[in-house]
């Protein structure tokens, strides 16, 4: 218990953003926007896939007649966490997509109907969390159910982001599995990291320290009682 407490105040340390940062850093780089979401009283998952339809009809449109591509995952935690169900995750293809995709939903009847559906089923934060994405490893086709683990890393004094970049960029995490490795930056200002390393693979494991398995562990702060700086999601496509 003490350790699903001590995640959910992280994750509630996390959601304050403010202070984005010059976007020419990262204008040419995929954004990942991260919503933490409840279900509404009386609602289940089963509601919220019956109302994607309209959705996925409304991404498969813009991809076609404008070429403006958004991926969409669900994120289904191992463990249940105080504060949310899943989160939702938004990939886009840089910012220049995500400002184009913005105004397309503005401006779509489809969308808006969207929401307001979605809205009735769910309840998300509206403090996103937004980061842009260093790629390490695209060695695996992701698939529905495959594992997301989530690692959190705030610097040790002494080291710096483009050191941790190089040398994860020369190791390897799975021997004898295929997977994709990314760091994220976030692009808001807090306290509590400064990088986020994601892995998706069909590897399973609930005791998995992607920090150590990343060989960060003289590189990052620990948390108090979330030793593995780790977090495990089931996860799935929706498209």
């Amino acid at each position: 218990m003490k350790k699903v407490i001590c995640i959910s105040i992280l994750f509630s340390l996390l959601t304050g953003c403010s202070g984005e940062e010059d976007i020419g850093s990262y204008q040419n780089k995929k954004i990942y926007e991260f919503s933490w979401c409840s279900y509404n009283e009386n609602y289940k998952p089963q509601d919220l896939n019956n109302e994607l339809i309209s959705y996925i009809g409304f991404l498969n449109n813009l991809e076609s007649r404008n070429g403006l591509k958004k991926e969409t995952k669900y994120l289904n935690p191992y463990e249940k966490f105080d504060g949310y169900d899943f989160i939702w995750l938004d990939i886009y293809e840089n910012e220049l997509q995500k400002n184009a995709f913005s105004e397309f939903s503005i401006n779509s009847e489809v969308f808006n109907n969207w929401l307001i559906s979605k809205k009735e089923i769910i309840d998300c934060d509206e403090n996103k969390q937004r980061f842009y994405e260093i790629n390490v490893n695209s060695d695996y086709s992701f698939s529905d159910g495959d594992q997301t683990y989530i690692g959190f890393c705030k610097i040790k004094d002494g080291f710096d982001l483009n050191y941790l970049q190089e040398r994860i960029k020369n190791s390897s995490l799975f021997s004898e599995k295929l997977y994709n490795r990314n760091l994220l930056i976030p692009l808001f200002k807090n306290m509590d990291f400064d990088l986020v390393i994601l892995v998706e693979t069909d590897f399973f494991s609930k005791d998995l320290n992607i920090i150590k398995e990343n060989k960060f562990i003289n590189h990052c702060e620990e948390y108090k009682n979330f030793a593995s700086n780790s977090l495990l999601f089931n996860t799935y496509l929706i498209d």
